[in-house]
């Protein structure tokens, strides 16, 4: 059996061919590859730097326009608030406007009874001095007598009137006559 198979012979170096080399390539290919990659990998790089500044550019100006929204928000509920406290002020003065005028007409109605004695006073001062004028003169003297117990009635009515609306008042107090 070790005579069927048998080990080939040693060649010596020196006479074995040698091995074929590999073919060369161009030497302008490589560098033409690398130009190519790095155009490929600058347009991807760009493409997606723009995708970036656009989105910043966006969410910036989405920003600016909430804000700009929110100021415009802020400005009507401020005014808003004014105008409720402006409304307030203004409720309160018509009830303190209401509450004087009811304290003058309540003051009106307790002061009736002394307001109505006041005037039948007047009237009975004035019928009694008309009455003494006309026993006492006659004619054009009568005439003249009664006149000035009707201004000096008139002169009393004015004065006690500038009393009468300081007494109304609800810081007036008491009324005198």
């Amino acid at each position: 059996m070790s005579d069927d198979f048998q080990f080939p012979e040693p060649v010596p170096e020196s006479t074995q061919p040698p091995e074929p080399l590999p073919k060369p390539r161009a030497p302008t290919v490589l560098p033409w590859m690398v130009a190519g990659m790095a155009v490929v990998a600058l347009g991807v790089v760009s493409v997606y730097a723009k995708k970036l500044i656009d989105d910043q550019s966006a969410r910036a100006y989405q920003a600016m326009r909430m804000a700009d929204e929110y100021g415009s928000r802020s400005n009507k509920l401020e005014s808003d608030q004014k105008d409720a406290r402006r409304q307030a002020i203004t409720s309160s003065e018509k009830t303190d406007e209401l509450r004087a005028a009811n304290a003058r007409l309540t003051e009106q109605v307790t002061d009736k009874e002394s307001a109505l004695a006041h005037l039948r006073e007047r009237h009975r001062q004035l019928v009694t001095d008309v009455r003494s004028a006309v026993r006492t003169t006659k004619g054009k003297a009568l005439t003249k007598k009664i006149d000035r117990i009707l201004a000096r009635d008139a002169a009393v009515e004015r004065s006690e009137a500038p009393q009468a609306l300081t007494s109304q008042s609800p810081d007036a107090g008491t009324r005198r006559r």
